[in-house]
């Protein structure tokens, strides 16, 4: 029986700001296995990395607050725990992997400094050992020569090194939990390949459960055993990754599919679009969020927001006509079981 590590229920969090209260994340829920990895994908502004920013205890307060649910990490619920325990498990128990590798070292330390600093903040050991295990740390995830690279500045490593020397450091104290928001966005085709290979590699040398955030399916498909697809704050559909690829309920997962360009396809033919554009999140929760984008909707799509059902095992949608009972096809007919 597979044992959960992390379990988010219905979280809620919200900016304030003078225009308005930005819904960012308005009722998120999912959960990661021990040993396994979970993506979320959607479009920018969905929600995906200040739902993980939430995890880690990151939102600036304010005019960020979270509104309501739960984060349970191994049993407990760290929205309720003290501070100086939140900051005991960050870092150490999750770790978190940035979205930019070029911004995310400081670049007025050595990036052997900035790993040791970060094992001697959660690990009771000389100065000596700690160089020693950031080393390691530089070796496992392939940079070359680590012993000279580890005395380099940031601006003397290229993009794939910059982002493998943040992924050692968020590695260097076994993380039980690692979430990598965005980890392939700056690099190109072949340096992406090799960082989503290291990534699996590590998870299976160390057990850890990833938690990786993109607007990109084929990374999805790549490194996920289970995705959850997210639009405008809320979950749309959540399920095991080959079954979203093979059986997708959702309309908006519809739309991500098909604007995937595929070898077979004419290339003279124009690629596939969601028409409209993701709205305000100051206005949302009326209704369904992507009914002024669907083209299934109906007028009970715009009266209040459907709730997130398991039409089959391990499959869950966020849709009025995706239910036990009933099934939407793509061509808009509906079904009843």
């Amino acid at each position: 029986m597979e044992e959960k590590l992390l379990e988010v229920k219905d979280l809620k969090t919200y900016f304030h700001t003078s225009s308005g209260v930005v819904k960012a994340v308005d009722g998120v829920s999912f959960s990661i296995d021990r040993g396994k990895t979970l993506g979320i994908v959607g479009e920018s502004g969905s929600g995906k990395s200040v739902t993980a920013s939430t995890i880690m205890g990151l939102i600036p307060s304010p005019p960020g607050k979270v509104e309501g649910g739960e984060i349970i990490f191994e049993g407990n619920d760290i929205l309720k725990i003290h501070k100086e325990e939140l900051l005991n498990i960050r870092g150490k128990d999750i770790a978190m992997i940035f979205q930019d590798p070029m911004t995310a070292l400081n670049p007025v330390f050595t990036v052997g400094y900035q790993i040791t600093e970060a094992i001697l903040a959660h690990r009771d050991i000389s100065k000596k050992d700690a160089k020693k295990i950031a080393i390691n740390a530089l070796e496992m995830v392939g940079i070359p020569d680590a012993k000279s690279r580890y005395k380099c500045y940031p601006h003397e490593f290229s993009g794939g090194m910059r982002q493998r020397a943040v992924i050692a450091m968020a590695i260097v104290c076994d993380p039980k939990l690692l979430i990598a928001d965005e980890p392939t966005t700056a690099l190109d085709v072949t340096i992406q390949a090799q960082i989503l290979d290291l990534m699996k590699e590590l998870q299976k040398k160390l057990n850890t459960s990833i938690l990786i955030i993109t607007h990109d399916l084929g990374v999805i498909w790549e490194v996920s055993d289970y995705v959850m697809v997210m639009y405008a704050g809320r979950t749309v559909e959540y399920t095991e990754t080959k079954t979203l690829y093979k059986n997708a309920k959702h309309p908006y997962t519809w739309g991500l599919l098909d604007s995937i360009p595929k070898l077979e396809s004419d290339s003279d033919k124009m690629l596939n679009t969601i028409e409209g554009n993701p709205p305000d999140l100051r206005s949302t929760g009326k209704g369904c969020n992507f009914a002024g984008r669907c083209p299934y909707a109906k007028d009970i799509c715009k009266k209040s927001p459907p709730k997130l059902v398991e039409v089959e095992p391990k499959h869950f949608v966020a849709c009025y006509f995706q239910t036990e009972d009933t099934s939407l096809g793509k061509g808009g007919q509906i079904k009843n079981e």
